[in-house]
């Protein structure tokens, strides 16, 4: 029997030998994992004929070796077969690679990982490569990997977006066509599109802001509204002097936001002074109408208050809807940062609003709770 081995299961046994039966069959059960099938074999004098051996090394020995990385390193798993009488104890027994130790096992074998995806890629990298401007430099050393998509049907796509940036489209529609229909895939893959097509780039239509607006019939302000709920109610009690714009979170802080063919605009209402609201909008010298935000008194709402002042730097938190928030929050009528969604927010630390600085953020850090602004009615409201 082999001596007891280090607990450090990182480092092989002290009678480890590249010459000894289990360095062998480790790399065999390696080879069928690259393959793709299941590590396994069955122990027989053709499969392995050093334990039938019984000339030249102690079959005995080997045996307890292969039972050691068995009941010590649990790198095998080996089930016994029913034994006739004069049977070695070994016939016919099946021996199971225990997949989960394969990183140990290349370690002691001194045999890094080979990954089949990395090779074919390469492969049709190559194939493919005049149909990039680059000639695939890009691509090289990506290896990215789509659910459901091998690597040359990966490879196959990006060499695809040539053929379809030859007239102008948006980077979802792109997507969509290439990449099995997923529109949202080449989101975070704009600028590796630019190395690899740089030409081209000037058919990549940039995807345009979309506003949700409700005009008022003699309006004196604009507010955004963070939440489709609380936007429609406001757009339904029809407050006489505040244009609505609902921005769906972040959408309205976009920098190109308030420039000419960056935004389009959805109307609730049509009939209005049109004009006058994209004057507004679009003159950002004009002090025409005082522009507002209203969301979650959270600091997700409060990031976003943030950001919209980088488009609109006079913007300010509006107090007809955040005051009976905070009334209710500091009623202890408020939810903890830790139920729902609301683990990852962050505090902003200022947003360059006063009233919000001073005031909500104030609040909600002492009270340590938040309170979503569909609490809040459109007649609560302290107009």
């Amino acid at each position: 029997m082999p001596p007891k081995t280090p607990s450090n299961e990182l480092l092989p046994p002290p009678w480890w030998d590249d010459n000894l039966l289990p360095y062998r069959l480790l790399h065999k059960f390696l080879d069928q994992l690259e393959a793709g099938r299941r590590p396994y074999l069955k122990v027989t004098p053709k499969v392995v004929p050093e334990l039938y051996d019984f000339q030249g090394q102690d079959a005995e020995y080997l045996w307890a070796l292969l039972q050691s990385l068995d009941y010590e390193f649990h790198i095998l798993s080996i089930k016994l077969a029913q034994l006739k009488p004069h049977d070695e104890p070994y016939d016919n027994a099946k021996i199971y690679f225990m997949a989960d130790k394969e990183p140990m096992v290349r370690q002691w074998l001194n045999r890094p990982a080979f990954d089949p995806y990395a090779i074919t890629w390469a492969h049709e990298l190559t194939r493919l490569q005049d149909k990039f401007e680059d000639a695939g430099a890009a691509l090289w050393q990506r290896h990215i990997r789509v659910k459901g998509m091998s690597a040359a049907q990966v490879v196959q796509a990006f060499a695809a977006l040539a053929h379809e940036l030859r007239q102008p489209t948006t980077l979802r529609t792109l997507s969509a066509r290439c990449f099995a229909g997923d529109s949202k895939f080449l989101d975070p893959h704009e600028p590796l599109l630019r190395a690899l097509y740089p030409s081209l780039m000037a058919n990549l239509r940039v995807r345009p802001v979309m506003l949700t607006v409700h005009l008022a019939a003699s309006p004196t302000e604009i507010l955004f509204v963070e939440n489709q709920d609380t936007f429609l109610a406001l757009a339904e009690a029809d407050l006489p002097n505040v244009t609505l714009v609902y921005s769906a979170g972040f959408r309205g802080s976009a920098a190109r936001v308030r420039e000419f063919g960056q935004v389009v605009f959805s109307y609730l209402n049509v009939g209005r002074n049109i004009e006058a609201f994209h004057h507004a909008w679009f003159n950002r010298n004009s002090d025409a109408l005082p522009v507002f935000f209203w969301g979650d008194l959270d600091y997700a709402g409060m990031s976003i208050l943030k950001a919209l002042r980088q488009s609109f730097a006079g913007l300010n938190a509006w107090r007809p809807g955040y005051e009976p928030l905070r009334a209710r929050l500091q009623q202890g009528r408020g939810h903890t940062q830790i139920s729902g969604v609301k683990n990852q927010q962050s505090d902003p630390g200022a947003t360059g609003c006063e009233y919000a600085d001073t005031v909500l953020l104030s609040a909600i850090r002492q009270e340590n709770s938040f309170i979503d602004q569909e609490a809040i009615m459109p007649h609560e409201l302290t107009l």
